[in-house]
């Protein structure tokens, strides 16, 4: 969320405004293992749309860009620009909500053989492309989207 962000929440540390979250690899392989729920070795679509509730606070069936980044900043301040950055990369058809279609499209990304399964290996795949522009966003200099770095 992210369904994996909130993993994100215990892995991540700030310095200097930069998200640490080299090496890639052992950071995509613990959130992994945290979203793995019933400890199979592998996530299914089931157990990534599990997550979709603690977001949605109004039970609605869609979760807001305010429901998604509150939840976050309720767990961790400090990652109130990534909950945006995460938002923005999981609402895949652009509208500005997310529902669990996001969720089944970041699955299928995911899902590189689209056999259903997300495995270690696909998961972190996937984390590696994505990790590096969290990382290098918001560093000294850059301008942040959605104010300044902290929950408001």
């Amino acid at each position: 969320m992210l369904p994996v962000a909130v993993v994100l929440l215990g892995l991540l540390s700030t310095s200097y405004g930069a998200l640490q979250l080299k090496p890639y690899n052992e950071t995509a392989l613990s959130m992994f293992l945290a979203n793995d729920f019933n400890h199979d070795g592998v996530i299914t679509l089931v157990e990534l749309e599990s997550s979709f509730d603690k977001y949605d606070a109004n039970g609605d069936g869609i979760e807001s860009r305010h429901e998604y980044t509150e939840y976050i900043c309720a767990v961790s301040p400090s990652l109130y620009q990534l909950s945006h950055w995460l938002f923005d990369d999981y609402d895949f058809n652009h509208d500005h909500h997310l529902t669990k279609q996001d969720y089944d499209s970041l699955f299928a990304v995911m899902d590189a053989n689209h056999d259903g399964n997300v495995t270690p290996d696909e998961f972190i795949v996937y984390w590696e492309r994505i990790f590096p522009k969290y990382e290098t966003s918001g560093q000294h200099g850059q301008h942040f989207a959605h104010g300044n770095s902290a929950c408001h």
